[in-house]
């Protein structure tokens, strides 16, 4: 009986110390230093290379499943074989000035993780702010975003075999206007249209924008809404 219980006391501990050692990518404030930041877990820097731009940022590459992991999630995988084209990643970008993190970049191949992720985003955040859907799958969202105090998080390809799960600093405004685009293109008019009339958005939503525009001749706002 005692030698189960020191087994038993073992175990836990060995199971606590690597759960210790993940970085919950749902923790991130964007106050992180390169330095401090990757401790043992590894990753490889691309010279020369960033998603955002490789003049201001260094992009950090990693795989491993000690941080592709998000407020409980696992999203560390592969298709075919791990370190090959399929496998989950995740790529950081730091500020070349100061060594700050901004911005954050996961691809991910596998589709469970998919819908875990939404799932979790939806757990931490609530519903989403903005959804995108195609017109060859209207059921479902293609693309999501979330924010909060610190950080927009945004997933695009969601109905697809390839998904991009990008989180950054709020207050980067270059990063904002360079990433909310696209599919989150309105919703960027929107967030345009709250700086220059310095209304807030918890008296100021985004469909308030899109009857407004509406009323103004710009019916494309309106006709893209959908309620998350």
């Amino acid at each position: 009986m005692f030698k189960k219980i020191i087994t038993s006391t073992i175990i836990c501990i060995l199971m606590q110390s690597c759960n210790s050692q993940k970085k919950d990518l749902a923790q991130i404030t964007f106050t992180e230093k390169l330095d401090t930041f990757f401790g043992e877990i590894p990753n490889k820097l691309d010279k020369d290379y960033s998603i955002v731009d490789p003049q201001l940022y260094n992009s950090y590459k990693s795989e491993s499943e000690k941080i592709l992991y998000f407020n409980g999630v696992d999203l560390s995988g592969y298709l075919d074989k791990k370190g090959e084209y399929g496998t989950n990643n995740i790529r950081f970008e730091f500020s070349k000035q100061d060594n700050l993190l901004n911005f954050y970049h996961v691809q991910l191949y596998t589709n469970d993780k998919i819908s875990l992720l939404i799932e979790a985003l939806n757990g931490k955040l609530g519903k989403p702010n903005y959804i995108n859907v195609l017109e060859s799958n209207k059921k479902s969202p293609d693309a999501l975003l979330w924010e909060d105090k610190t950080s927009f998080y945004l997933i695009t390809g969601a109905t697809q075999n390839q998904s991009d799960f990008i989180v950054f600093n709020k207050n980067n405004t270059a990063i904002r206007k360079q990433w909310i685009s696209a599919s989150f293109m309105y919703y960027g008019d929107y967030l345009d249209y709250l700086e220059k009339k310095g209304f807030k958005k918890e008296s100021y939503s985004y469909k308030n924008f899109a009857d407004d525009k509406n009323k103004d001749g710009y019916d494309r706002y309106l006709k893209n809404y959908k309620k998350p």
